[in-house]
């Protein structure tokens, strides 16, 4: 089987999917006004529907269409399209945690211009990231060691388990 064919079957499999996901989503609507008859309340023609025939690329495409329009005008696409609510900014840290930080940021700059990250090293900064579950300062932390391995700037153990 060629690219181009796996191509087209992975996009067909996906339409098929995205379609039911549609399709179960109309029917679990109580009624959908102007369903045209000699089709279910999607649109869906009843040979396709009952599964006696493979839809084409472009059936698959109407259909969706066709759902798209129908969500639109019963408005069950405007309930998820309000506006998010900016995040709530993260609790200021505590003094071990800004500690922690400080204690972490600097075995990270330790293991990074050494080049080297040993199994205690790890214990070490994981032992001090314990405290910032969640944080986004630990996040920047472990990414400042992610970039120094990427770049081979820093071979990580490899008697530790991960990473910190």
């Amino acid at each position: 089987m060629s690219q181009g064919q796996q191509a087209q079957d992975l996009r067909m499999q996906e339409l098929s999917t995205e379609v039911a996901a549609l399709r179960r989503v109309v029917q679990a609507m109580q009624h959908v006004p102007g369903s045209p008859s000699g089709s279910s309340s999607a649109g869906i023609p009843l040979s396709l529907a009952s599964g006696s025939a493979r839809p084409t690329a472009e059936d698959l495409d109407a259909i969706a269409q066709r759902m798209a329009t129908l969500l639109k005008e019963s408005g069950a696409l405007a309930m998820g399209s309000r506006e998010a609510e900016p995040p709530a900014p993260p609790p200021t840290l505590s003094s071990e945690q800004r500690e922690s930080v400080a204690r972490a940021g600097s075995l990270v700059e330790r293991v990074v211009s050494s080049g080297r990250m040993t199994a205690e090293d790890v214990l070490e900064i994981r032992h001090e990231l314990s405290l910032l579950r969640g944080r986004a300062e630990a996040a920047e932390l472990r990414r400042r060691l992610v970039v120094a391995i990427n770049q081979n700037r820093l071979i990580p153990s490899d008697v530790a388990d991960g990473l910190p």
